[in-house]
């Protein structure tokens, strides 16, 4: 009886602070969990997703996080299953994304007894987590309280909570015979002075924030030049420049101050700009970790209070603006890997970019962009892609996701759907450029390396994207020019795997890569004055 009222009592817990979203993978030692979850679903109480892969699980609830606000548990049995929530978990600690990692332990007793499916799981998870417990089912069942403080902890990122069950684990009854009522997760509010700051000229450099930093006056934006990357909220404001990077190039040596919010990562020139020790770099405080990789930065509690700054502000968008335009005209109109990331930004509607050329294509292209992006930013990796839009997209309707080849690959298996489960549509677009492309763009890429980066960076694999698209039950299109994307881009997600040939020479790539950033830069030099 102690396994089937420890979880109960557990879910109970969770179900307490506002947890509404459960991802699921099947195991023998996490039963007890799903026969408690299976009957909320069955009550209408609670969304269920089950998979199969406990690293794509991980990722589904990342986003389902990410696009809530509210942290999503996945659930898993125990052993190597816990170690595939890994990659999630240390993405959702530095983007500060709320979930929780409930795993199914076999009794202490067993630790160190080289039992099956038996390992040290406490810890595993760290140090990327806010927040951790090891408890018995007993200790859940007979002093639940014991969670209060490891769940307070959610709102700030990735929490585990490791249930360890005795034999039996199968119920005697059920543990919910009505819906319970499950209230709104909450995020403590606090009123926090707000510095203010002289008419120094300021910018602001915006990254993806975490989903509490709005309601804790960690977001906001002024009359000074916002340089913010595609998945920061602020990329939609009117002070957001175009091509802010290339802008940056020609009136950096002009900023005495600038301001970060959320967790901007994506370009070389941004970071060396926030950590240069020659201006005043203030960071508006992120969680878990303080945005500030130059060690430089005077960390805020809250976005300042800033005078505007208009004619200053004028300027980078009469630069950033002639930037765009350059930069277009530059493209022409053959479909590449650069045309095909200026129709996405064109495109409207929910984009999950994945973590290579794609989402700094859409930086340096997207000008004034019809679309919403969002992007894992945290760490950066490639990881989970697939697997993260597809949890967006429980949220919000009509989700797409743009990834190149290899991103697509290394999360095949978050296209593997669970036979009757109820999944929103969702399209996937590969930009299929024949391996890691974005290592052509940087110095790895140079002629004098070429004997190394077919071998060990670009990696091409050999796959049909379209065949194992369709092997796993999605709808497979090749689309071979622009056109022909763009009349795919214009109609509703429909669960596809859109495939885009845009495979170049490296050596082409990075002149024709050079060529639009030099019309952009000269354009943005002559608006600057």
């Amino acid at each position: 009886m102690s396994s089937q009222a420890g979880a109960a009592a557990v879910l109970r817990a969770l179900l307490g602070i506002g947890v509404r979203r459960f991802v699921l993978c099947p195991g023998s030692r996490s039963a007890p969990l799903a026969y408690a979850l299976r009957e909320l679903e069955m009550l209408d109480a609670i969304t269920l997703h089950v998979e199969t892969d406990e690293r794509v699980a991980g990722f589904v609830a990342l986003g389902l996080g990410r696009a809530s606000g509210e942290p999503a548990a996945v659930v898993t049995t125990s052993g190597s299953a816990v170690a595939n929530l890994h990659p999630a978990v240390i993405e959702a600690y530095h983007s500060g994304i709320p979930l929780i990692a409930l795993t199914a332990d076999r009794p202490v007793r067993m630790r160190g007894s080289g039992a099956n499916q038996t390992t040290d799981q406490v810890g595993l998870l760290g140090p990327g987590l806010v927040g951790e417990i090891d408890i018995s089912a007993e200790d859940a069942a007979d002093r639940p309280h014991l969670l209060d403080a490891v769940l307070d902890e959610v709102r700030r990122g990735p929490i585990h909570i490791n249930l360890s069950f005795e034999d039996p684990l199968t119920p005697d009854g059920p543990s919910f015979t009505a819906a319970p009522t499950i209230p709104s997760f909450t995020v403590p509010m606090e009123e926090l002075e707000r510095e203010a700051l002289d008419d120094r000229p300021t910018i602001i450099v915006a990254g993806p924030g975490a989903p509490i930093d709005e309601l804790l006056g960690r977001s906001g934006s002024a009359g000074v030049p916002i340089l913010a990357e595609p998945a920061a909220v602020q990329r939609g404001l009117p002070g957001a420049i175009p091509a802010g990077r290339i802008v940056l190039g020609h009136v950096d040596s002009e900023i005495e101050r600038v301001i970060i919010v959320g967790h901007p990562t994506l370009s070389r020139p941004i970071t060396r700009l926030i950590s240069r020790t020659d201006i005043e770099v203030l960071s508006v405080r992120t969680e878990p970790v303080p945005t500030d990789p130059g060690r430089v930065a005077r960390i805020l509690e809250a976005f300042p209070k800033i005078e505007p700054q208009e004619e200053w502000l004028a300027r980078w968008q009469r630069a950033g603006a002639a930037a765009h335009a350059a930069g277009r005209e530059a493209l022409g109109d053959d479909l590449d890997a650069l045309t095909a990331s200026a129709a996405i930004a064109d495109s409207g509607g929910d984009w999950f970019l994945g973590a290579s050329n794609i989402i700094r294509d859409v930086d340096l292209l997207a000008g004034y962009p019809q679309a919403r992006f969002h992007a894992s930013r945290g760490l950066a990796g490639i990881d989970g892609s697939v697997s993260t839009a597809r949890g967006m997209a429980q949220i919000i309707p009509g989700m797409k996701a743009a990834v190149g080849d290899l991103t697509f690959i290394h999360d095949l298996g978050g296209l593997v759907l669970t036979r009757g489960q109820e999944e929103p549509p969702i399209d996937v677009i590969v930009l299929d450029d024949g391996g890691g492309g974005i290592f052509a763009t940087l110095e790895h890429g140079a002629p004098q390396h070429e004997q190394y980066f077919d071998r060990v960076f670009r990696t091409a694999k050999s796959i049909d994207i379209i065949a194992a698209a369709r092997a796993l039950g999605w709808t497979g299109v090749d689309v071979h020019s622009l056109d022909e994307l763009m009349d795919i881009l214009a109609e509703p997600a429909a669960r596809r795997v859109i495939r885009v040939a845009c495979e170049r020479p490296v050596d082409e790539v990075r002149h024709r890569r050079d060529r639009v950033a030099r019309a952009m830069s000269h354009a943005a030099e002559r608006a600057a004055g």
